[in-house]
């Protein structure tokens, strides 16, 4: 009889999960995993799409010409207007796309943040700190980036601060981790920095998350709750892609197919993205 997980493995190879590759994310501090582990980024819940679903359902299409709100969209000479009578942000694919890839770290705990001498420099204070782990606030010296950038956003520290999370994350080869603002989140109050993560250097430190501070209000005591997203995470091709430009009229198969999708989209009054993705799939795209 065959060991259980010996079964489990061949199961996996015959459908193809053998080859998928995985992300292992290893908490650094026992129970953190449990209480605010780390989660798939369509697993979070954005309250400002809470409110545009409930819009769609109430006020219908944000280019119906019956709402409070509608602007007539700006049109060439001779051009008519094609709005969609089903057009609303809470529909848009491209959101939904980059809302749901990879997954979103989380703050296990609450931080209370505040500024000193004009936004210069911080001070913190946290309802826990656990022995034997890095300080959870930390920041880089001022000359670290401030100095080189002629465009620095407004009403914001000079010094960039590090948010220190118990997390590091194995990452599978032929891969790299890619680390950025959670994308479309609703908080100005800071800016996580962009980065990317090579497996070639170790075990990847993903809980440093380096951020622009953009509350410099010396009076106010800011305070990130626990469970603030503070990072996105999302898995890229270490092999940088090749890729070419061409003419529109060069590509005779691109122009149909351009003309074939623009059809989809604008042919009909109700727009249904499944049915393009249909469309596209049995096509062959």
């Amino acid at each position: 009889m065959l060991d259980k997980k010996l079964a489990e493995s061949i199961d996996n190879f015959l459908v193809g999960k053998e080859n998928k590759p995985k992300v292992e994310f290893i908490c650094t501090m026992p129970g953190v995993e449990k209480v605010m582990p780390i989660i798939r980024a369509s697993e979070y819940k954005h309250s400002w799409i809470t409110k545009a679903v409930q819009d769609m359902k109430t006020n219908g299409s944000i280019a119906a010409p019956h709402r409070r709100d509608y602007e007539a969209p700006q049109l060439m000479p001779g051009q008519k207007n094609t709005d969609n009578e089903e057009r609303h942000t809470a529909k848009c694919p491209a959101l939904q796309m980059v809302q749901n890839t990879g997954w979103i770290m989380r703050l296990h705990q609450d931080v209370k943040i505040q500024t000193i001498g004009n936004g210069e420099d911080i001070k913190f204070d946290l309802p826990f700190q656990a022995q034997a782990q890095e300080p959870v606030v930390q920041k880089h010296l001022t000359h670290s980036f401030y100095p080189f950038f002629e465009n620095w956003p407004k009403d914001t520290m000079q010094r960039i601060i590090k948010i220190v999370l118990p997390w590091q994350a194995r990452i599978p080869k032929g891969y790299k981790l890619l680390q950025t603002h959670p994308f479309m989140l609703d908080d100005n109050r800071f800016t996580t920095m962009s980065g990317v993560l090579d497996p070639e250097l170790g075990p990847a430190s993903v809980g440093t998350i380096p951020m622009y501070w953009h509350c410099v209000d010396d009076e106010k005591e800011i305070i990130l709750k626990a469970g603030t997203p503070l990072a996105q995470f999302i898995l890229i091709p270490k092999e940088e892609p090749d890729f070419t430009q061409v003419d529109l009229n060069e590509d005779p198969k691109f122009t149909k197919e351009y003309l074939m999708n623009k059809l989809l989209l604008t042919g009909t009054f109700t727009r249904s993205y499944q049915k393009v993705r249909e469309f596209w799939k049995k096509y062959g795209w």
